[in-house]
């Protein structure tokens, strides 16, 4: 893609964040609850942890699965998959009921989802007793994960690779493909393109994956724009044009088969190997105390937060042990009490 791949996860935070802070002082209520689902608070922790979340006046994060506290008096702000089984919870929240006799468990409702909410959902909805409650509906195309500045993962599937390719997953490989698609339509949307769309296919094979994803990609790349200009004629507001020649080069493997058979040397890929994380990036080990008192330590190799992990990660394993070694010595140099125990 023929764009600053950097900024999804700027733009995956900005998007949660403002869903959140943007209902502020909306009612006599400062304080409101979030209503979360399994997937949109998976998306969500990639970015954001819960104290960021309570820091913009929000009494508590509830996952809309789960039996949940009512707060009657309180905005709820939902961010949801735009799926029939969320909406059915949204509706349920604010059908009241005679027996036993329950009112809306939220005072009103601001509906974010994170993908488009088709025609359907959008009319049972607007049909629906929930709808007096619903102060405003947004789509904030975020179904992806930014795993890195310049890397995110679209794959709905654990084993992409059987799926895409193992002739007894037909079925799997359809559903597979239209989910990944809308999420990389989730990244064009953020970055605020409408981008070519190209694929690579082996001279003289037979339709490809990447074919079928770019196809798949290309029908939900139009059927957005469409519904942007519809939005925007609605709305009376004026479409501002895309000033950036974009391009989605869409692969597979077939593009080059031997990378999984080599073994690469980068110092990302020798911490993964070597040392078992948690959560993928979550380094955990024990270390021993003065007293002798084991101590739990917890390291986050995250770019956010560790700027030596940014820097080291993709270069070469020799160049790496080089570079930790020069600062080690350094540290030890320009810290007296580090020196002072080095001696003993």
């Amino acid at each position: 893609m023929k764009a600053d791949c950097r900024v999804p996860i700027f733009l995956l935070l900005l998007g949660i964040i403002s869903a959140i802070g943007q209902t502020a002082g909306a009612g006599t209520n400062q304080w409101r609850v979030v209503v979360v689902d399994q997937p949109s608070l998976k998306i969500i922790s990639t970015v954001l942890k819960m104290p960021a979340i309570l820091e913009q006046n929000v009494l508590a994060v509830q996952l809309i699965t789960k039996n949940r506290q009512p707060y009657p008096d309180v905005d709820a702000i939902y961010v949801l998959v735009p799926c029939a089984e969320s909406i059915a919870h949204v509706i349920d929240d604010f059908t009241p009921t005679s027996d036993p006799p329950l009112r809306a468990k939220y005072a009103r409702a601001h509906l974010y989802f994170t993908g488009a909410l088709s025609d359907p959902l959008f009319s049972k909805l607007s049909a629906s007793a929930a709808a007096p409650y619903i102060k405003g509906i947004a789509e904030l195309y975020i179904e992806y994960n930014p795993i890195e500045s310049r890397v995110f993962l679209t794959t709905p599937s654990e084993r992409p690779f059987f799926t895409l390719y193992s002739p007894s997953a037909a079925e799997m490989r359809s559903k597979d493909i239209e989910a990944s698609a809308d999420r990389v339509l989730s990244v064009v949307a953020s970055l605020g393109i409408h981008p070519y769309v190209r694929y690579y296919r082996p001279p003289g094979s037979a339709t490809t994956p990447a074919e079928t994803m770019a196809n798949c990609l290309q029908s939900k790349l139009d059927e957005y724009c469409a519904h942007e200009r519809r939005k925007a004629e609605n709305h009376k507001e004026k479409q501002t044009a895309d000033l950036q020649t974009s391009t989605v080069i869409v692969l597979d493997r077939s593009v080059d088969i031997y990378a999984p058979l080599i073994h690469e040397f980068a110092y990302q890929a020798m911490v993964h190997d070597l040392i078992d994380l948690e959560s993928g990036d979550r380094y955990v080990y024990s270390t021993t105390a003065a007293n002798g008192e084991v101590q739990r330590t917890e390291a986050e190799l995250a770019e956010a937060t560790d700027p030596l992990w940014a820097k080291l990660r993709h270069q070469h394993i020799s160049h790496v042990s080089q570079t930790l070694v020069k600062c080690l010595d350094q540290l030890v140099s320009e810290n007296v009490g580090i020196k002072a125990l080095a001696s003993l």
